[in-house]
């Protein structure tokens, strides 16, 4: 099965190879479960631990994390795997402050006194699919996990516990307290962690007020999509796609701003927050006070007067539709209705689908744009946008997406990075202009994404105390994560490889290798050399040796050794004489040391020959110092004396002669025929040369 049996999504995202992440682990867990709910029925429990898990890992989504496993009464989180965000950290921290919120909603709802409490940590681990035959789960593995774990034990009751690392990241935009004296078995040496306090950026957009940069052809097309549901009069649905970060909301309030206000409304449709039970429902509150001007902090009595005479105004014929709202906003009792009139479709979404269009007919033919958000499936807000979708009125109803499962008949409009010149406009005005020189090359391999660009000044502002290179990891990893695992794969090769790779290797290395190095150069990852060293062969380098390095951290270790082979291999057979070095370095690195010594020692006779004595003094020592048999290192040896008589460097000769000898004599008799007739041959040409050395002195 190839596809989820729930949701038709494709499994293959998850079905992939080894990699080393920089992700942070979430643990979270019900406190004291089984004996608050020692007087429920089973059935019953079984039922509102469902409750509790499926509401929570529906935050998870929200964050945009992955639910790696059920565990008992809680759960264990990654985020950073399968996919990144420049600000993975933050994202697992006040994902799990509002998970927590939501058990104690959930509890509260049912009288009973339901905590939780949670364990974040942030490093690198091993993630890939692990099992065999049938049975292959996609997981991440390492001591992050279980530091997470024991973090999440060590947490009092509502209380998110996390890591240095996971602080060190995140205390620029989360307020902590620490907390001393930590006690948590398998890890001795940590005594402090830091309790989550307070989100600092939920409270204001550190950002928000910057000026706009780029964008213009995608406020061009929003501007002739609204043109096109004025001209028609008929609702439009309209998928704004992007990965997270890439400034979807920020581009849609510019284009809110730029809307002549007399022609044309934005409302905003907002789930239910994520710390209420269940959130598949829309937060009709917050529709009021856009279409009503019915504001929360008024009183029950004020609410209920200006809702009245707003819906009066729109609604003016329909007082059931008047009764129907205000019960949905608490103002009134909801009206029951007889089995006749009961419908499939929720009535109470009809009178709110209703007062929207009479919204934006009420100035003329004012045309209105919806705007809805959200990257779970909420089967019951769905109904309502499909409502709107189908709506005889001039209604723009635009999507923020990232692209994942869409409908087939989805018309979309994708948002693509900023330009080089336009980031860095966007960078210069977060950090500090010393930086710009330096943050050039960084802001080219973070993609033009403004979330990793505003990550990027925080990663340049921090202090030396601070993790920075783990910063750049997670901006360089999510960058990577644009890419399929195929063309992952295809990087990984290129940057065992070194400087410079080809073709030929790469597509030896990975099937359909050309269509993903196509969208590896058209992403500036990878750019063509202008020269080839090996005949025939087209050659390529990294952008940046910064992102190689990135690259280099993300390939697993227990992969490194064959991929070294596989390499070397394809060099022995295709690469000249001056690539003996490198093929041994491969062969050496992949654990093959008989074929990396044969390599290493044609490559010290060709420094000989070329007269390269630094070179070849440099080879003989690595040869010396290879784990090759004895056969092998006394012939290294042997070469070594005859190069240095060749140098008329007598103490060299004596010397290396001196431990052919003795190697010699492990060898076995047979196999040193050859060697020890060199070995007689090159200690006549010493005593040859020796008087005439004493001579010249």
């Amino acid at each position: 099965m190839r596809y989820c049996g729930m949701c038709g999504r494709s499994l293959a995202t998850h079905d992939r190879e080894r990699e080393r992440r920089r992700v942070s682990v979430l643990f979270i867990d019900l406190m004291g479960f089984s004996t608050l709910t020692h007087d429920l029925d089973p059935e019953d429990l079984r039922d509102l631990a469902d409750e509790v898990l499926t509401v929570v890992a529906g935050v998870i989504d929200d964050y945009d994390g992955y639910v790696d496993a059920f565990r008992g009464d809680g759960l264990i989180a990654v985020f950073g795997a399968p996919h990144s965000h420049p600000d993975d950290p933050y994202r697992a921290v006040v994902a799990a402050a509002a998970a927590l919120r939501a058990i104690e909603a959930i509890g509260a709802s049912r009288a009973l006194d339901l905590r939780g409490r949670a364990g974040v940590t942030t490093g690198m681990v091993v993630a890939g699919s692990i099992g065999s035959g049938r049975v292959r789960e996609y997981t991440v593995m390492g001591s992050v996990v279980n530091l997470a774990s024991r973090l999440e034990t060590a947490a009092a009751a509502g209380q998110v516990l996390v890591g240095h690392e996971t602080f060190e990241a995140t205390r620029h935009r989360l307020t902590y307290e620490r907390v001393d004296d930590l006690r948590l078995p398998g890890f001795p040496s940590i005594k402090r962690g830091y309790a989550f306090v307070a989100d600092r950026e939920r409270r204001t957009d550190p950002y928000r007020s910057l000026p706009f940069i780029g964008r213009q052809a995608e406020l061009a097309a929003l501007d002739a999509a609204l043109a096109r549901v004025r001209a028609c009069g008929r609702a439009e649905q309209l998928w704004l796609v992007a990965e997270a970060g890439a400034g979807k909301t920020r581009l849609l309030r510019e284009f809110a701003e730029r809307c002549d206000r007399s022609t044309t409304s934005l409302v905003w449709l907002a789930a239910s927050r994520v710390d209420e039970p269940g959130n598949d429902r829309l937060d009709w509150a917050a529709l009021a006070e856009q279409l009503l001007n019915v504001r929360a902090s008024d009183d029950e009595r004020a609410r209920l007067q200006q809702a009245q005479a707003q819906l009066a105004r729109y609604l003016p014929n329909d007082a059931r539709w008047q009764r129907l709202i205000l019960g949905s906003l608490g103002l009134v009792p909801t009206p029951s209705w007889t089995r006749l009139e009961r419908r499939k479709l929720d009535r109470t979404m009809l009178a709110w689908r209703d007062l929207l269009v009479a919204f934006s007919r009420a100035q003329g033919e004012r045309a209105l744009v919806v705007v809805y958000e959200s990257e779970g499936y909420a089967p019951r807000i769905e109904q309502f946008v499909t409502l709107l979708a189908e709506a005889d009125a001039p209604l723009l109803l635009v999507r923020p997406s990232r692209g994942r499962d869409l409908p087939a008949e989805a018309t979309t409009m994708t948002l693509p990075p900023l330009s080089p010149d336009d980031s860095m406009r966007l960078l210069g005005l977060v950090v500090d202009p010393v930086f710009a020189t330096a943050a050039r090359t960084l802001v080219e391999q973070v993609g033009g994404v403004p979330a990793s660009i505003f990550e990027l000044a925080r990663a340049l502002a921090i202090t030396q105390d601070t993790n920075v290179s783990s910063s750049l990891v997670s901006l360089l990893q999510a960058r990577l994560d644009c890419f399929e695992p195929p063309a992952r794969r295809l990087l990984a090769v290129a940057a065992l490889s070194g400087e410079d790779c080809w073709d030929g290797l790469l597509t030896a290395m990975v099937p359909d290798a050309a269509l993903h190095l196509a969208a590896l150069r058209q992403a500036d990852v990878l750019v063509n050399e202008s020269v080839s060293e090996i005949p025939g062969q087209g050659a390529y380098r990294f952008r940046s040796e910064l992102l190689r390095r990135a690259v280099l951290q993300m390939i697993s270790f227990a992969d490194r050794p064959d991929l070294h082979l596989r390499i070397a291999t394809w060099l022995e057979q295709h690469a000249p004489l001056p690539f003996s070095v490198r093929i041994a370095q491969h062969f050496e690195k992949g654990g093959a040391t008989d074929a990396a010594y044969a390599h290493y020692l044609a490559a010290a006779g060709e420094a000989v020959s070329d007269g390269d004595r630094q070179r070849a003094e440099r080879l003989y020592g690595v040869l010396a110092q290879l784990d090759v048999g004895a056969s092998a290192q006394a012939q290294s040896a042997l070469a070594h004396a005859e190069a240095a008589l060749a140098w008329n460097d007598w103490d060299t000769a004596m010397r290396e002669l001196q431990r052919a000898k003795a190697i010699m004599q492990r060898c076995e008799p047979d196999h040193c025929v050859v060697m020890r007739a060199a070995l007689h041959r090159l200690e006549r040409d010493v005593s040859t040369i020796e008087p005439a050395l004493s001579v010249a002195s």
